[in-house]
């Protein structure tokens, strides 16, 4: 057994389901990672609203895998967070009572507000005053989460019913998708981020941040390298290039792209329609692949407590 203090944390997302496990250390992050692990779940595969029994069973497996992990460990502390899904689903508390049941530990179905305060909180661990003001943009299965940011602190953040899911959804009709839906979706895409974008009518923006998830197989396909505890950048350039090539291309062209992977191929292309419009419409000058959002909040936060008990 393993008998030093350490801290798991689960992300239970609409898409995915995280365990991250890490002991404080005196490294500059000021932690270590000791174990992580995913599963791709996709909760919503058949809609948001109910959750599918094959859905049901993907988490089980996560769950019954994250407990095979954790009993290795004598003294931990365990997290365990639902964001989208998890919130809306009328039968997510069966996945809920799941965990409470194997992990001992009932989960926290966090809000949108929740969810974007943390993400700000595990960014703001990696970066760095060149990037300031920034925009990050946390791309989920359900939502995505937008915050606008300084050095110093949160100027606006919100939680929107953009996930990538949800999206393709409504609004995939062929295979490649045709031009009327990505007008349709852009269009959609503009509306729901009115405000956000009246706040942004009053800064120049220095950096979009992409955490995790699809901006993760941004950064894997054109450097090679999956982001794990650093930023990566990316030129604007590259980006439009990739965007095109991925956007305008059907499912079995996007198998045959280095670095998407087999579980993100059907809605990477939604996402990448999400990415390329909000560039457009915010003009960053640079843009920035984070590998932290709510994980990593929840372990900022562990530190920042153990520091004020100590």
């Amino acid at each position: 057994m393993i008998n030093e203090k350490k801290l798991a944390v689960i992300d239970m997302g609409t898409n995915t389901f995280h365990l991250l496990i890490v002991q404080r250390s005196n490294c500059k992050l000021g932690f270590k990672v000791i174990h992580r692990d995913r599963h791709y779940v996709l909760l919503a595969e058949d809609g948001i609203n109910t959750i599918s029994d094959n859905a049901i069973n993907r988490a089980r497996n996560a769950v019954d895998s994250f407990q095979s992990e954790l009993k290795k460990y004598a003294d931990i502390t365990i997290e365990i967070v639902g964001t989208e899904a998890l919130r809306v689903a009328s039968n997510g508390y069966i996945i809920n009572s799941y965990v409470s049941e194997q992990l001992g530990v009932l989960p926290s179905i966090i809000s949108g507000d929740r969810e974007a305060e943390l993400i700000f909180k595990g960014n703001k661990l990696i970066i760095g005053t060149q990037f300031s003001p920034y925009l990050i943009m946390d791309i989920g299965g359900g939502s995505t989460e937008f915050i606008l940011a300084d050095d110093n602190e949160v100027i606006f953040s919100k939680s929107y019913p953009l996930g990538v899911t949800k999206l393709f959804n409504t609004f995939n009709d062929t295979d490649p998708i045709s031009d009327s839906t990505i007008t349709n979706l852009e269009l959609y895409i503009e509306e729901q981020l009115t405000d956000l974008s009246q706040v942004l009518a009053d800064y120049t923006l220095r950096g979009l941040i992409g955490a995790s998830g699809s901006f993760e197989v941004l950064a894997t396909v054109l450097t090679g390298k999956i982001p794990n505890q650093s930023m990566v950048n990316i030129s604007l350039i590259d980006f439009n290039s990739l965007s095109e090539q991925v956007i305008l291309s059907s499912i079995e062209e996007r198998r045959n792209i280095d670095g998407i992977p087999e579980s993100r191929v059907k809605l990477v292309q939604v996402a990448f329609v999400m990415m390329r419009k909000v560039i457009d419409m915010y003009k960053p000058k640079c843009i920035g692949v984070s590998p932290f959002a709510i994980k990593e909040g929840l372990i900022s936060e562990w530190m920042n407590d153990s520091v004020s008990q100590s």
